[in-house]
């Protein structure tokens, strides 16, 4: 099995983490409780983000023979000002490549880059693409909530067109939208910020950019570019029918969206047997890609929705590892 969404910390990105007196940062309270300071809220923080050989040992307790690590937008790192993010992510780079160095059967790594500064956002993907051996690099999700935001990230997609690798969209902000300081309150279940941002949010955000990415003529300028959008797509498979039903009301001389979506890639982390059936449906088994989120979220649940799913073995099979592999022999770094 490959993990395709999945999240770790290098030693030298700790360091620095708990060097700083603000978010993003790793603070112990007095009661000894560690957490990490993300994109406006902390979370609790354990070895398990940063600790290489218990992550070993949690995939092969799973079964799963290779993982796909990056560096979260969600964490507010990568659109840091540029003063601040181009040494961070450049750490993540080194330290993720040191990991895929020393467990190459085992790991592969995406670039994370600094949002702020386009410019050296394009030297530091040439330098983890062709130094570094990284496979691609993760773009924050606020850049594709619509195509006139996405135009922005052009020069990206044109440079992994000549070097290769894989593009990862996962939910984060832009540098413009970081809001330092606004902290989730811990509300009741009836009212709870949590549900609305954790969930709510980010998987609308992620059907935007299904819109833009998958149902836009964007990406027809990169067609060798592989894109992957986390979450399959948010909603997307369950709003899919109402958006074919007002095309064929307002405009029915086009195509259905359902019959239109262009080629990306979905991964499967965070979602559950329900929503993965849904998404193949609508994609295809070829075109989704297993994911855990990992550690974030429960890497065994995860499995758990492949194999609780209802899809027949082949399509299993595809998702868990066939997809992936052959993915992953696309975007090697030669």
């Amino acid at each position: 099995m490959i993990d395709m969404h999945a999240h770790f910390l290098p030693a030298g990105l700790v360091t620095a983490l708990e060097g700083r007196s603000c978010a993003p940062n790793i603070v112990v309270d007095n009661a000894g409780k560690t957490t990490i300071g993300i994109h406006r809220t902390r979370i609790p923080y354990d070895r398990a983000f940063d600790d290489i050989d218990s992550r070993i040992a949690s995939l092969q307790e799973l079964g799963i023979t290779r993982q796909v690590l990056s560096l979260p937008g969600l964490f507010g790192i990568d659109s840091l000002p540029a003063a601040e993010s181009v040494g961070l992510t450049r750490a993540f780079n080194d330290g993720v490549a040191r990991v895929v160095a020393h467990h190459a059967d085992r790991f592969v790594g995406l670039a994370s880059l600094p949002m702020a500064d386009q410019a050296n956002s394009i030297r530091e993907y040439r330098r983890a693409r062709t130094e570094l051996g990284l496979a691609g690099m993760i773009l924050p999700g606020d850049a594709f909530a619509s195509v006139a935001s996405a135009q922005l990230m052009q020069p990206l997609f044109q440079l992994a067109q000549e070097l290769g690798g894989l593009i990862f969209i996962h939910p984060g902000p832009l540098p413009l939208h970081q809001d330092k300081g606004n902290v989730d309150a811990q509300t009741s279940h009836r009212d709870n910020v949590v549900h609305r941002r954790a969930t709510v949010d980010i998987q609308n955000r992620l059907t935007d950019i299904m819109i833009t990415l998958a149902l836009s003529d964007f990406l027809d300028d990169f067609i060798d570019v592989p894109v992957q959008i986390a979450n399959l797509g948010g909603s997307l498979p369950f709003i899919i029918e109402r958006m074919d039903h007002v095309y064929s009301l307002r405009h029915p001389e086009l195509p259905l969206p359902s019959r239109s979506l262009k080629p990306v890639y979905v991964d499967s982390a965070s979602m559950g047997p329900g929503a993965l059936a849904l998404a193949v449906d609508l994609y295809g088994a070829d075109r989704v890609l297993f994911g855990t989120d990992d550690p974030v979220f429960d890497a065994s649940r995860a499995l758990a929705a492949v194999r609780d799913s209802g899809l027949d073995e082949t399509d299993q099979n595809a998702i868990l590892e066939g997809n992936a592999n052959e993915l992953l022999k696309r975007i090697a770094a030669t």
